[in-house]
């Protein structure tokens, strides 16, 4: 899938919309030194990994995993690392999800149990059984995984450009 140079270029480019100037300022690096990270050049040390992950809000899991796509999911979100929910822990399910004497009860997660995001889950109760949700999710994976290879060629192609030219081309995606 991506790999960091490219993670890096997108989330500077098109989420925070900076240039390499203004994003080296603010991670307290050279311009040369995001240019080299971006490209491929070179790796963060461990410093400079942190900031990047604070400054991007994205996990070091995220952004070091070449398997992983372009753009981060919520759960791959720096201010989120400590409400990630994994196998063998509990959730506390609200009143409108069980009935109890107190409303709440504590569920554990077991291994290879579905758990789904908010998206999911309102897809979940809209289809109407459990197979037929599974297919939509399926297809909507699938409709993620094209479109991330989409921007993955779009992003290669932009950092194969020159710094000038790639300028111009970023103007043109905020004006689209």
């Amino acid at each position: 899938m991506a790999n960091l140079g490219v993670k890096l270029f997108y989330l500077r480019t098109r989420e925070r919309r900076l240039s390499q100037q203004e994003a080296a300022n603010s991670l307290g690096v050279r311009q040369a030194t995001l240019s080299h990270l971006e490209r491929g050049n070179s790796h963060p040390n461990h410093d400079v990994l942190r900031r990047v992950c604070e400054f991007f809000d994205v996990t070091p899991t995220w952004l070091l995993d070449d398997e992983r796509g372009v753009v981060p999911r919520p759960t791959e979100r720096w201010s989120l690392r400590n409400a990630l929910v994994t196998v063998g822990m509990h959730v506390e399910c609200g009143p409108e999800h069980v009935a109890d004497v107190d409303a709440r009860r504590l569920v554990r997660l077991a291994p290879g149990a579905e758990f789904y995001d908010e998206e999911a889950a309102e897809l979940r109760r809209s289809a109407g059984n459990a197979d037929r949700a599974r297919e939509l999710l399926a297809e909507r994976e699938d409709d993620r995984a094209r479109e991330e290879e989409r921007l993955l060629e779009v992003l290669q192609r932009e950092l194969r450009e020159h710094p000038r030219r790639r300028a111009r081309i970023a103007e043109q995606h905020a004006i689209d």
